[in-house]
């Protein structure tokens, strides 16, 4: 083979390794973006909910958890609820926000006691609707 051709094809080599290069580090960049950006968004309802919700609704939300255990009726299983999704956005709000005094049990007004605000319910939730669908 030519000698000019074999530097050519090698010369076109080195390009396209280059750019086949900065594209996979662009992609990686995007992907790794978009995962901290995830882990970000659902990280806060997740510290969230294991602070005030997972002692009674359990870790995995399966309405299990240890604080919960004695209780008439028992915590709301949100694995289940989430998977069938049957509960809404705004009842669970609600419900976070007000507590069961109107509907009869034992989970507290998370906005009487002032431990979570309306951006940590939604943060909640959405942690909710990310973990357990």
């Amino acid at each position: 083979m030519n000698r000019a051709l074999v530097v050519l094809a090698k010369s076109i080599n080195i390009v396209m390794v280059k750019r086949i290069s900065l594209m996979a580090f662009g992609l990686l960049i995007s992907l790794s973006a978009s995962a901290n950006a995830h882990g970000d968004h659902y990280g806060r309802g997740e510290t969230l909910y294991q602070a005030h919700c997972a002692p009674c609704h359990g870790i995995d939300g399966d309405g299990n958890g240890p604080a919960g255990k004695g209780l008439n009726p028992s915590p709301a299983n949100l694995l289940d609820a989430m998977q069938q999704n049957i509960i809404s956005d705004e009842y669970l709000m609600w419900t976070i926000r007000e507590g069961g005094r109107n509907v009869h049990t034992d989970m507290p007004s998370f906005e009487d006691n002032g431990e979570i605000d309306q951006n940590d319910a939604k943060e909640i939730i959405k942690y909710l609707r990310h973990a357990f669908e």
